[in-house]
């Protein structure tokens, strides 16, 4: 492809290290197959930086709708800066919600000719949060999740894991089992507090906490009040931290709402605020049947381990301690952990899939399950114990013996060492094999 994509790690003016992001390829390739290609994910997370390496690849010049002369243009005539004299190069559109009238005109844009390659926009908001953006260019749009950085793009590393088992789960595990991680539960506590922003991971831990405050805090004083009115911006700070403290759990708004003195419907009206600019996500209960979907509750996740951690006053020391209650959080912050790192090596590969929680009547569960598009089902349970114990698999078996044939591969993640086969269709997988 040719095209050399880099993001500055740290603060640009003094970072000197540098991290190729994986979606890079997928969305150059993409941007020539369909025909308005969105960039969405949380603010920081590298999309400007990503759009101006297409910029320079395609040879023109990106709309930057964060600048405030430029907004300001844009807002008065959507109309012009939709206007295209080069037809095979698409027009790029940094922050495109900052306009929101720019997806009107896009879609009479759109309604001259559908043909492919004609805008990449990036969005720090998500597009269904937009009022008549689904309607505007319903079935014309293909959005890709920008996540925060992959523990495998630090480490400029690219094991592909999640495609290798995919594709052959015995394969993947004969490869590995001869190779033990080198991970200590000290090293995932370090992991889990960075998290994966690309302005947080390389600063100190001092100066981080400093970000990852002012991060909350614009996320809260700016962005959701972008895109709704806030009466109690208070509580919803309030509420995003009692979040942050069922990460990884099941979702029980009623607890959360009374432990944040706010009145149910405020609870679900700023959970969907929170989730609009990606600062959280439900991960809904996986079933055979819709009903069996719709009648479990979802698990809520905090979308980045490092702003989770910050937010419940966690430290490495804290964390790393011998306590319940330290050992509690640990373990809820580490599936948090794992299954964003899942979901980023996910959003590199062109399967479609389903992605979600299972979760019994009886109490079996398995953390996060995936389900190809032709039915295939893979479960990962996920556990902070460095060994792999025979009960550790018993949501994995209840999983296999539910899904069948349709069951290919279990995978239990753990913070020990080997890699081996435990049972039929049934793995024990080092989590560091995410990255080493």
């Amino acid at each position: 492809m040719g095209i050399s994509y880099t993001l500055l790690m740290g603060p640009s003016e003094e970072s000197v290290n540098r991290i190729k992001r994986r979606m890079t390829k997928q969305a150059f390739s993409r941007s020539k197959e369909e025909p308005v290609i969105l960039l969405e994910g949380p603010r920081s997370t590298g999309k400007s930086t990503l759009i101006r390496a297409l910029a320079e690849e395609f040879n023109t010049q990106a709309l930057d709708f964060d600048n405030p002369a430029t907004r300001e243009d844009a807002g008065r005539d959507p109309e012009f800066f939709t206007q295209n004299d080069k037809p095979d190069v698409p027009i790029l559109i940094d922050e495109y919600q900052r306009v929101p009238a720019i997806l009107d005109a896009i879609k009479t844009r759109m309604n001259q000719s559908s043909h492919s390659g004609q805008f990449v926009i990036t969005g720090s908001t998500r597009h269904d949060a937009l009022a008549g953006s689904v309607q505007a260019l319903t079935g014309r749009i293909h959005r890709m999740m920008i996540y925060p950085f992959a523990q495998s793009e630090m480490e400029k590393t690219s094991p592909d894991l999640i495609s290798r088992i995919i594709t052959d789960a015995d394969e993947a595990i004969y490869k590995e089992r001869n190779k033990p991680a080198t991970e200590t539960r000290e090293s995932y506590i370090k992991r889990i507090v960075k998290g994966g922003f690309p302005l947080a991971v390389t600063r100190s831990d001092t100066a981080r906490n400093r970000w990852f405050d002012d991060y909350v805090r614009q996320t809260i004083e700016r962005d959701i009040p972008g895109i709704a009115k806030i009466r109690n911006k208070h509580g919803l700070s309030v509420l995003l931290r009692k979040l942050a403290a069922q990460t990884a759990q099941i979702l029980n708004l009623e607890k959360i709402s009374s432990s944040a003195a706010i009145d149910i419907a405020t609870t679900r009206d700023y959970l969907q605020l929170l989730q609009d600019v990606f600062m959280a996500y439900e991960l809904p209960a996986w079933g055979r049947t819709l009903g069996s979907r719709i009648a479990a509750k979802p698990k809520i996740n905090i979308l980045d381990s490092g702003i989770a951690a910050r937010l419940m006053g966690l430290t490495p020391d804290k964390l790393g301690a011998k306590e319940p209650t330290a050992l509690s959080e640990f373990g809820h912050l580490l599936e948090t952990f794992v299954i964003s790192e899942v979901l980023k090596e996910l959003s590199w590969l062109d399967d479609t899939f389903l992605t979600g929680h299972w979760h019994t009547h009886d109490n079996k569960e398995v953390d996060f399950v995936i389900e190809l598009l032709d039915g295939s089902v893979y479960g990962f349970e996920i556990k902070s114990a460095g060994l792999a114990t025979g009960d550790c698999f018993d949501g994995l078996r209840s999983l296999r013996n539910f899904a069948g044939n349709s069951f290919k591969a279990g995978f239990l993640f753990y913070t020990g060492k080997s890699a081996f086969k435990f049972d039929d269709r049934l793995f024990a997988l080092p989590i560091a094999k995410l990255w080493e």
